[in-house]
């Protein structure tokens, strides 16, 4: 048994030393791949030599930072001062978790709306898919026609249905852990899609009580945005 553990030893210590001779950036870009997905697994790296806890303290491994262990909405009364720590690190950092999280208790839980959209948008624009559907849908929400335009670009952007669902399911999540004090009411009268011959499938259909998973078969895409829209803004209605 002891034979073992001496071995199990030297072939860690051997994994060690091979990361060592590695570049920096090259170590740091592995360790953000560890944080991405486990926060616990890179609080273990740190404890392995001063080499790794000093990657491992690099922004870039804070910036990409898995977020799934922490609250979405944390109560700072509950939030121990280590926690607090963390997430200030990785919101200095440019976490783009942390900016959608903010963003979207700010717009639709405080009356800061202005900063929460400009940090949703800037958590879009990143590449952050939850913020980009948001994001996406406030704007095809309002009356501006150029920023509806240009909420339809980011709507089709997030590529496939099973996509969406899955950004649609995660924000209707983080909605329904929150207090809202800002919902979203939507205009029927202003549709993206403005065909004669979708408006007939529109009626057919009552666009008002579409559900979701009910998209089989829409064909236009302005339609298809319509439809989302409509499930986006039926996430608020208590």
């Amino acid at each position: 048994m002891a034979v073992l553990r001496v071995k199990q030893g030297r072939i860690k210590k051997k994994k060690h030393e091979s990361l060592k001779v590695l570049p920096k950036d090259l170590v740091v870009e592995i360790f953000a791949k560890v944080a991405s997905h486990s926060i616990a697994d890179i609080c273990k790296v740190k404890l392995c030599c001063k080499e790794f806890l000093h990657a491992a303290e690099d922004n870039y491994v804070y910036q990409h930072a898995s977020m799934d262990k922490f609250a979405l909405v944390p109560l700072q009364w509950f939030t121990q001062e280590k926690e607090s720590s963390f997430l200030n690190r990785c919101r200095e950092s440019g976490n783009l978790e942390i900016l959608y999280r903010e963003g979207m208790v700010q717009y639709f839980s405080s009356l800061m709306v202005k900063l929460g959209l400009e940090n949703l948008k800037n958590a879009a624009l990143k590449g952050h898919d939850e913020a980009k559907y948001v994001y996406c849908m406030l704007l095809m929400c309002g009356e501006d026609q150029e920023q509806r335009n240009l909420g339809f670009d980011l709507f089709r952007s997030l590529k496939t249905s099973t996509y969406v669902r899955r950004c649609r399911e995660r924000v209707k999540s983080f909605i329904n852990s929150m207090w809202m004090n800002n919902p979203v009411a939507r205009n029927h009268h202003l549709s993206l899609c403005h065909s004669s011959t979708c408006k007939l499938q529109k009626l057919s259909k009552r666009l008002s009580s579409w559900v979701e998973d009910e998209d089989d078969g829409i064909t236009c895409e302005y339609c298809n945005g319509d439809y989302e829209l409509n499930i986006f803004c039926n996430m608020f209605r208590v």
